[in-house]
């Protein structure tokens, strides 16, 4: 996980803004499952999802997992609250230590830097093997499918080589392309789910299943290409068919994806349309300032946009 090296998370728009999606409905989702709810991340040395989650969640029990270059005592010196508890190992073996109760309810966000690796499949073989219903699980990674040795997108049979059984049965070569890859991750990712939750269910004598909730796709300005899917565990006793999550037009439950765009406007211009953001359409138009496509991408977002400010100013 070191990209934190490189990038501030705190200032990245679209990052920001997937984050505060994220938020409000989550915050929904806590409330309606109950109880107490521990936060598992990558908090590299930000810790921007820890401190909104914290503040607005109010989770005080908070894992950040962090296997990259950086070290403890940097880590450690930029933990914003006490109560974070560092685990300076790679996922897959942080979450097998013994160092995180998995059968506490949790919200796990698991924001990899990396394209697809196998330890993705391993980390799910551990949480879905553990967690208890209303636990919400999320995924972020690079969404290219590339073989790195020709650094042209996987075939069905790249895929098998390098995933082996976590190819699924009816991968096609379209869903491996630079456009279409999400297609093909999500068909990876919710196989492996579905695969160990059915031998759950057959030892534990409960029906588990995965609900999807998230399946977005962003990308900053020159940025990666990126790929978010998440969801809920529920039982039938303890599910989300009684909450109402239509206000997120973000929430996809399907193969519908969800494409997070933010519009390029100046100061100024986000106070006008939000000034106007009830008014007729057609009277803000006319003043030559936003464009149609630009009203329509704010209105859709502007309840999650974040505001950077030189304090200068």
């Amino acid at each position: 996980m070191n990209s934190t090296l490189t990038l501030n998370y705190e200032t990245r728009p679209v990052k920001f803004t997937e984050r505060k999606m994220l938020l409000a409905s989550i915050s929904k989702l806590l409330y309606h499952f109950g109880g107490v709810y521990q936060y598992i991340g990558l908090g590299g040395i930000t810790f921007t999802d820890f401190k909104l989650f914290h503040k607005e969640l109010h989770l005080n029990e908070m894992y950040s997992i962090e296997g990259g270059e950086i070290t403890v005592e940097k880590l450690d010196f930029n933990k914003p609250f006490g109560f974070i508890k560092i685990i300076p190992m790679l996922s897959t073996i942080a979450l097998t230590s013994g160092k995180i109760d998995l059968t506490k309810k949790s919200l796990v966000w698991l924001d990899y830097d990396d394209c697809l690796e196998n330890f993705f499949f391993d980390d799910i073989t551990v949480l879905f093997s553990k967690l208890p219903a209303g636990s919400i699980y999320i995924v972020t990674c690079n969404r290219q499918l590339d073989n790195k040795k020709s650094n042209v997108p996987y075939s069905v049979e790249d895929f098998k080589e390098k995933f082996g059984s976590n190819t699924p049965f009816d991968l096609q070569n379209a869903e491996l392309s630079r456009k279409n890859s999400y297609k093909g991750l999500k068909k990876a990712l919710k196989l492996h789910i579905d695969n160990i939750l059915k031998q759950r269910s057959v030892s534990e004598g409960i029906k588990f299943q995965f609900d999807q909730l998230f399946n977005i796709l962003y990308c900053e300005n020159r940025g990666a290409e990126m790929y978010t899917y998440g969801g809920v565990i529920s039982t039938p006793e303890n599910n989300i068919e009684t909450i109402d999550l239509s206000e997120f037009d973000f929430i996809k439950t399907n193969d519908e994806i969800y494409e997070l765009l933010l519009p390029n406007l100046s100061r100024k211009e986000i106070d006008l349309v939000s000034a106007h953001i009830h008014d007729k359409e057609r009277e803000l138009l006319n003043m030559n300032i936003v464009a149609k496509n630009e009203l329509d991408m704010f209105r859709s977002i502007y309840k999650y946009m974040p505001h950077f400010l030189d304090v200068r100013m």
